[in-house]
């Protein structure tokens, strides 16, 4: 059974979320042009051109006829209706799917490899936007634009986001990758799950969360974590312990971590030092205690922690999701949730087409490159464009269009080349707004 298997039940069973859960309160009016489903669907669709054309070439899709008279105030004002929570939902209710199928994943060592991190996103710089998000006013907005904290969890092997949220640029990093393993318990198999951190989450706050939902960490170290216990380590793989002090006690603000804290007098850590051929010292900290675990395993899995920048490069580039469409904050997240449902859609096409092409690959050995993979780009342009076919509830007709996304893609194959050393070469700024291979896909 193929992930787009999965896709096709959560896509087919979309209209069951047209619900009142859904539709905020205050907003409870009819309109014929613009029921909630269409409204729905709409946010979805959004190809990030003006609202006065996305409302024309929509309504010639959905209804068939593009002369409506759908004003962009009318769908501005219909959007004010749809709870964001609605594409949060939905997406968490594939990623439980996706995970039902073990099968069907990549791990390391039978553990899955997340990474949670943050982004800053740029957002509308209007005075609502920057109202709605908290943005000091006491600063000039003609120089500074108005910005988001964006943080995901997401698994580096797999690409897929499990777990994302928006934010004030003021909210913490540590708070966020909090959140992300509370929402991140129902969805995926946190005992079996392997989180990476860089440097800015050594907190005993996150250790201790993770700790308590039987989940482990790799976490980066700065030089100075820590540094009393590393200054005595002789070894590149020892044991510390962190003793749980009064002071510690009376800083923690989250009662739920002091609870947890209160019940234990130290924190026994893995310290591992990797010498990187820049001649810095990378010190990593987990709660992997297996020693089937090697120095080199650890190495290997913080690398893998690039694949969250590769993620967010993904969504403001490919998905371009910093294109938002409103200047309110409901429909900020509107957006920003709905991109994170169409990234895991594109994500699962790209998911099945890697499997085809690496079947086809061992039995034919005239490719030039080792290893290939889907056109993410391509991908998402696909899933954008057949939308509507594929939120459908007539499966054949949905079937019909995955079979057709699948073929295209197939054709549209890029080499995963191997890593090239640098040459130390100047790199050369042509001046070029737009570049020849980072074209946008709808």
């Amino acid at each position: 059974m193929s992930l787009c298997d999965v896709l096709s039940v959560s896509m087919g069973n979309f209209n069951s979320y047209v619900c009142d859960k859904y539709i905020l309160v205050d907003n409870k009016i009819r309109n014929r042009k613009l029921p909630p489903e269409c409204i729905m669907k709409y946010i979805l669709w959004n190809r990030g051109r003006t609202t006065a054309l996305e409302a024309l070439y929509f309504m010639e899709e959905y209804w068939g006829e593009m002369d409506m008279d759908v004003t962009k105030q009318a769908i501005s004002q219909r959007r004010m209706i749809i709870d964001p929570q609605a594409y949060i939902d939905i997406n968490d209710d594939l990623i439980r799917e996706i995970y039902k199928k073990p099968e069907e994943l990549k791990t390391f060592k039978g553990f899955y490899l997340t990474a949670a991190d943050g982004s800053i996103f740029d957002l509308p710089n209007y005075p609502t936007v920057r109202e709605d998000f908290g943005i000091e006013d006491n600063i000039d907005h003609s120089k500074h634009t108005a910005t988001a904290r964006v943080s995901t969890m997401v698994d580096v092997l797999n690409e897929f986001i499990i777990s994302s949220a928006i934010s004030n640029r003021k909210y913490g990093e540590v708070k966020h990758a909090i959140n992300h393993l509370e929402d991140a318990k129902d969805k995926i198999d946190l005992k079996k799950t392997i989180t990476i951190y860089d440097r800015g989450y050594p907190s005993k706050d996150l250790i201790l969360k993770t700790m308590d939902l039987n989940s482990f960490f790799v976490i980066r170290l700065k030089k100075d974590t820590f540094k009393e216990q590393r200054e005595k380590l002789t070894t590149d793989d020892e044991i510390i312990e962190v003793a749980i002090d009064k002071d510690y006690l009376r800083r923690i603000s989250d009662n739920e971590i002091k609870k947890l804290a209160k019940k234990q007098d130290k924190i026994k850590l893995r310290i591992i030092t990797i010498p990187l051929s820049s001649g810095e010292i990378e010190t990593l900290a987990t709660n992997v205690f297996d020693k089937t675990f090697t120095i080199d395993d650890f190495k290997l899995i913080y690398n893998k922690r690039w694949g969250i920048e590769t993620n967010y490069d993904k969504l403001k580039n490919k998905l371009q999701t910093e294109n938002f469409s409103g200047r309110r904050k409901i429909i900020i997240e509107q957006d920003f949730y709905s991109d994170i449902y169409v990234f895991n859609i594109a994500t699962i096409v790209k998911h099945d087409v890697n499997q085809e092409i690496e079947q086809k690959r061992r039995n034919n050995k005239k490719y030039k490159y080792k290893d290939y993979q889907a056109n993410f780009n391509i991908a998402v342009g696909l899933v954008k464009k057949e939308l509507l076919n594929l939120i459908n509830t007539d499966k054949e007709k949905q079937q019909q269009t995955i079979t057709k996304i699948i073929k295209i893609l197939q054709k549209h194959l890029i080499p995963i080349k191997e890593e090239i050393k640098s040459t130390n070469r100047e790199p050369v700024d042509y001046g070029h707004k737009f570049t020849d291979n980072n074209k946008r896909s709808f």
